[in-house]
């Protein structure tokens, strides 16, 4: 195999005292979660029709209080992530409203503002049954102050650490009557050319009993769109939050939905995943639709209605780590290398070769049976390159081959490396 070390000198993953991610998630903290889900609460709607003056009800109320959680999480860091909002108008069935979307950014330190970045977010709007009635009360615990509550505990647990890419903190409006908010700044990064290599929306986090009595405080699921079924940028993010869950959350079980979103239904990173950005979507095991879109009422012994003691704070803690470990081993990880061209036609043996990638301390190719879902075989490279001289002028590649693997039966893809250890999204050739 060129270029490959033997296995006791390849990349070691790091010693826990060298990588910081074991450290955040020992930090997050379940009381504080089912605590802001329930302050989220406490504002009675959350609607996007509901009051915006008082400082006490309504979803002006709860987007103050959203901002001045950020700000005290930046004062703590010492003024670190950078807390905005960006305000905007829509027009749902001729009412014009005014949305805002409340913004923690975290500055990479290796990248431009616009560089390669990481985001997660959260819909803190709620609604009644009647989705245009903004005086209900529509707690919204679930759909989506669970959500929510995960985004600021991600930014108090990984704001006070650097990372080489940056890091967007997202609490969206507008969910409910149309994706507004996630959609708003979609289109602003398409605007302002931030490099999005990937997006995770946490939707419905925090039950764990379904409306079938099954009870999962395990499993998260993960939705990403392919349209050939296999391949996509959001499918190799969805694999690869996956699998830093198994490397850093042994108590929680990822499994991947291989659809864009619920059937018939919808999220925050569809906007994303429409303008190529990488994007999913982390929903819990079982739902309960006696719980969501619901007036708050009983009916023949049945309770209605998206309340705080229907949400489980060790659950959210899980659906936050399995979060933090994926976007901080992405954040850390060297950038995502270009597709590798791969040679493999008539041959026992496949050969892969890339351009190398700035900063990475080594490559892992990776395989998979074409009817596998998930990367199987692996193989770590030293960072060697090779210097190719040609008329059409000076190449630097690095090579690999992998023996007895065949291209037939099977898909590869490269992942670059640091020197801790954290591994970036897998690319793949384009005829993968």
């Amino acid at each position: 195999m060129q270029g490959v070390l033997p296995l006791a000198l390849a990349l070691a993953l790091p010693a826990p005292s060298e990588d910081p991610i074991p450290g955040m998630l020992d930090e997050v903290d379940a009381r504080r979660l089912k605590a802001d889900v329930e302050q989220l609460v406490s504002f009675h709607t959350r609607s996007s029709f509901a009051d915006t003056t008082s400082d006490a009800t309504g979803i002006g109320a709860a987007r103050r209080w959203l901002e001045a959680e950020l700000r005290g999480i930046s004062e703590v860091t010492g003024g670190r992530l950078q807390v905005s909002t960006q305000r905007f108008s829509v027009s749902i069935r001729g009412r014009e409203v005014e949305m805002v979307n409340v913004v923690g950014f975290l500055p990479g330190t290796e990248v431009e503002a616009t560089g390669r970045s990481y985001l997660v977010s959260g819909h803190y709007d709620s609604r009644a049954r009647n989705g245009m009635d903004g005086e209900s009360f529509a707690p919204g615990a679930d759909d989506d102050a669970s959500g929510t509550a995960v985004v600021l505990e991600l930014a108090r647990v990984m704001a006070g650490r650097e990372y080489p890419a940056n890091l967007y903190f997202l609490c969206v409006a507008g969910e409910e009557q149309g994706l507004f908010g996630a959609t708003h700044f979609a289109e602003w990064c398409v605007a302002e050319g931030v490099e999005v290599d990937g997006m995770i929306t946490n939707d419905i986090v925090g039950g764990i009993e379904g409306g079938n009595g099954v009870v999962d405080d395990v499993t998260i699921r993960c939705f990403s769109r392919a349209e050939d079924g296999m391949h996509s940028p959001s499918r190799e993010l969805a694999r690869a939050l996956r699998s830093s869950a198994e490397r850093y959350v042994d108590d929680a079980r990822v499994e991947l939905i291989f659809r864009l979103d619920r059937f018939g239904r919808g999220g925050d990173h569809k906007p994303f995943d429409d303008r190529g950005m990488p994007a999913v979507r982390l929903t819990e095991a079982n739902e309960n639709y006696a719980r969501q879109h619901q007036d708050v009422r009983e009916e023949d012994g049945v309770r209605y209605g998206d309340l705080p003691e229907f949400v489980s704070g060790p659950y959210m803690a899980k659906v936050a780590r399995v979060n933090a470990a994926c976007l901080a081993e992405l954040a850390l990880a060297p950038a995502m290398p270009e597709p590798p061209r791969m040679r493999a036609a008539v041959s026992y043996d496949t050969q892969l070769s890339w351009a190398p990638v700035p900063g990475a301390a080594g490559y892992e190719v990776v395989w998979r049976k074409t009817t596998e879902p998930y990367w199987a075989g692996s193989l770590r490279l030293a960072p060697d390159v090779e210097v190719l001289e040609s008329r059409r002028g000076r190449r630097e590649l690095v090579r690999a081959t992998v023996e007895t693997v065949t291209a037939d039966s099977y898909f590869f893809g490269v992942r670059a490396v640091s020197a801790s250890g954290h591994r970036s999204r897998v690319a793949y050739p384009e005829r993968p």
